[in-house]
């Protein structure tokens, strides 16, 4: 790894690639569990609220410690070899998951993971940056976006499918001794090592668009991005209470459909990571047409359209959890996930152009940080908690529902208000 000139169109292309396939890497990684947490519930002795703890929780915290440090490291380092090193810890992270013998080695596994992934995105959002143009920055980050939504889809799928050809049958003991749920996210593991031998070939861009010779320090750098809250605020509100009702729906959705309709991984493995690839990969597509087409159109907040678009759609969608029928359980939830990623790539765009290059690997480190605590760290705890209020586990679904209609709605009116604060930077 090393520092070239700007890159020829094929060598951006394969650097692009490598960034997507780690994106990818990264999300299977993060989402792994999902489809096997009842497998992994009931094999450890786990409770609804421990589950809540090790899918969020356990995700959140080194990210929330952590992302600002790595923020300002994309901002000062090299952003190449970071990448290399969070890559090892999630495959470090899925290993240890996969051999977790109580809810405390569960829950450190989950941590390194949540770690390398969520640690990741700050740096690889910096280099698509810096290989690309501003005209063409939407469609970048869509690419990345379209990483994460086939990295979720095939977590599921390969979840299911494995699951079903690993179990033991008469009887018989499983592969290499373990039980199915543990030998798939073993195998997924050894697979995650392909993405992360990619990145060891992977050149260091110049970067793009800097507005100051030397970087500020922290102190002044938080000064500087304060003095843009009336964007950045509403903008980080926005990203996190609409990715809540998506990260919540992430971990209780499998629950809700093995609860309420008797399916089991095998069953809705295959179909749910076809879901997830359409919804989010057409969301993720027209986030990023949208980002694009309303900035030409506006670029007076024009490229957040697309993110007001996404909030709204997420409203209804959020009462998928108490769908009668399976197909409308699945509609539904289609919708939330594509709303999903159109918030995802409209606001992601919308800090690589109206935040200072200086300031964007800080402004979305603390956006990852805020939001992987509250969005993902709080979130499943919440349902969790809100259905025992409600007079036990047979609540999930209604629980689930109530946090995606609210935070849907707190999103969607944050964005609303970034959109009317936002204007352009500079390039």
């Amino acid at each position: 790894m090393h520092t070239v000139a700007a890159p020829a169109r094929g060598a951006r292309f394969r650097a692009l690639l490598v960034l997507t396939l780690a994106m990818l890497a990264g999300m299977v990684a993060r989402t792994l569990l999902s489809p096997v947490q009842e497998l992994a519930k009931a094999d450890l002795g786990l409770s609804d609220n421990q589950i809540g703890l090790i899918q969020g929780m356990a995700l959140a915290l080194p990210v929330a410690a952590l992302a600002v440090p790595i923020g300002r490291l994309v901002d000062r380092h090299r952003r190449a070899p970071l990448l290399l090193v969070l890559s090892v810890l999630w495959i470090g992270g899925t290993v240890l998951s996969g051999l977790a013998w109580n809810f405390a080695s569960l829950f450190a596994g989950r941590m390194l993971v949540g770690l390398g992934a969520a640690g990741a995105v700050p740096a690889i959002l910096s280099l698509t940056a810096d290989l690309s143009t501003p005209e063409r920055r939407g469609r970048a980050v869509m690419t990345m976006v379209i990483g994460q939504v086939v990295g979720m889809s095939a977590a599921f799928a390969a979840g299911g499918v494995l699951v079903g050809m690993l179990t033991p049958a008469g009887g018989q003991a499983g592969w290499l001794g373990l039980t199915a749920w543990r030998a798939t996210v073993l195998l997924v593991a050894a697979l995650l090592l392909l993405p992360t031998l990619l990145l060891l070939r992977l050149a260091e861009p110049v970067r793009q668009e800097r507005t100051v010779d030397a970087l500020p320090n922290l102190g002044p750098a938080l000064a500087e991005l304060w003095r843009l809250r009336r964007l950045v605020a509403p903008l980080m509100v926005g990203m996190i209470t609409v990715n809540m009702g998506d990260a919540a729906a992430s971990v209780w959705a499998v629950p809700v459909l093995t609860r309420s309709f008797g399916l089991q991984p095998a069953e809705f493995g295959g179909w749910m990571g076809l879901l997830l690839l359409v919804s989010g990969a057409g969301g993720t597509l027209l986030g990023g047409l949208l980002a694009d087409w309303g900035h030409r159109r506006n670029p007076n907040g024009g490229i957040l359209w697309g993110a007001l678009l996404g909030g709204g759609l997420s409203v209804p969608a959020a009462f998928f959890a108490l769908a009668p029928t399976v197909p409308a359980f699945a509609l539904l939830l289609a919708l939330l996930m594509g709303g999903g990623a159109v918030v995802a790539v409209g606001a992601a765009s919308a800090v690589t152009l109206l935040v200072p290059n200086h300031l964007r690997g800080l402004c979305i480190g603390l956006m990852g940080a805020l939001g992987v605590f509250v969005s993902l760290g709080l979130a499943p705890s919440i349902v969790s908690l809100l259905s025992q209020l409600m007079g036990g586990e047979g609540y999930l679904a209604a629980a689930l529902t109530v946090v995606g209609v609210v935070s849907s709605l707190v999103g969607t009116g944050a964005f609303w208000l970034a959109r009317r604060a936002a204007r352009p930077r500079a390039s």
